[in-house]
């Protein structure tokens, strides 16, 4: 049994996987934050609820400020990066509606995996 342990300890070290469901209110955002080791990949999925009207926006940023993907009126998808270098990565969901509209709560869920079993091949870029 300790064998197995061993091997889901290690494994674990390599890969990250990441989910997260969150509540963004109207006309505000919500960043997130992650590390990134040196030519590390990034893939993520993402889904928004609905609401009329109302739109949402994803950037996200390295540590120097450099984009590394971004989309304007999302609401499912997928992203993916590269890094050269050790990063420490942000995420951001902008939301966004008419000054004359009243907006309600969108929830937003997130998953996003890194590690050495994330290939170029199976990342979706948008």
């Amino acid at each position: 049994m300790e064998i197995w342990g061993l091997c889901i300890l290690l494994f674990s070290l390599f890969l990250s996987v990441n989910s997260i469901m969150f509540n963004l209110a109207p006309n505000t955002s919500k960043c997130l934050k992650d590390e990134l080791q040196k030519n590390g990949t990034v893939i993520g999925e993402y889904e928004i609820s609905e609401a009329p009207g109302q739109k949402v926006d994803y950037i996200v940023k390295g540590l120097k400020g450099q984009t590394l993907s971004q989309k304007e009126d999302i609401s499912k998808g997928n992203f993916s990066f590269n890094t050269e270098s050790y990063d420490i990565y942000e995420i951001c969901f902008i939301s966004k509606i008419p000054q004359h509209q009243r907006g309600i709560t969108q929830e937003v869920s997130l998953v996003t995996k890194h590690g050495v079993d994330v290939k170029n091949d199976d990342a979706v870029t948008t």
